[in-house]
This record gives structure tokens, C-alpha cells and sequence, in this order.
């Protein structure tokens, strides 16, 4: 009875961080977008993180920035793991404020 036991509490702390994670999303502006290839190459940025979906882009106000909205699972990456992926490739990025309340 006791290996029955052991193991149900092992299986339910396992899957324990899956119940708590949570799908985010967020709003990540972008700057140095200066030509059509920039555009592509931070959308593949973003998608070579683990769970990141990009939801839409929208020209920013001025030349060159743009505003990316991305989903992700907040068990498999973070805010700043996108960000680090774009400006690995040489693009500031910062994410902004939630609006939602």
C-alpha cells in the first residue's frame, strides 16, 4: 500500500507545475526593423522559443519600430527568453506595459 501511495504522490508532483502553468500573453515592441528582411528574422526569432505563437504585428509609430504580440506557456519560457532571442539577433526589444485591468 505504501509503494501505491509513494507513487500517486510522485505522478500527482510531477504533473503539479503543468496545473499551475499558464498561457500568457504579452506585447513586446521592436526596434532597427529597417528593412522587409528585419521583420522575418525577429518573427524567427520568436519562434525558436519554446512555446512562443505570434498573435499579430503592427507597424510602430515611428520608422523602423514594431509591435509583436506573442503567446506562450509560462511553464516553458518567460518574457525575457523572447526578448534575449531578438536582441541576440541585434534588435532592441522591450516588452510593454499590460494594459489589461
Amino acid at each position: 500500500m505504501k509503494h501505491v501511495l509513494l507513487s500517486s504522490t510522485l505522478a500527482i508532483a510531477a504533473f503539479a507545475p503543468a496545473a499551475f502553468a499558464e498561457e500568457r500573453t504579452v506585447e513586446i515592441a521592436v526596434g532597427e526593423l529597417t528593412c522587409p528582411s528585419c521583420s522575418f528574422i525577429v518573427a524567427s526569432s520568436m519562434r525558436g522559443v519554446p512555446s512562443v505563437q505570434i498573435d499579430d504585428f503592427v507597424d510602430g509609430p515611428e520608422y523602423g519600430q514594431g509591435v509583436y504580440s506573442v503567446t506562450f506557456d509560462d511553464a516553458e519560457t518567460s518574457v525575457d527568453s523572447i526578448i534575449d532571442a531578438v536582441a541576440a539577433n541585434g534588435y532592441p526589444a522591450q516588452a510593454l506595459p499590460d494594459t489589461a485591468s
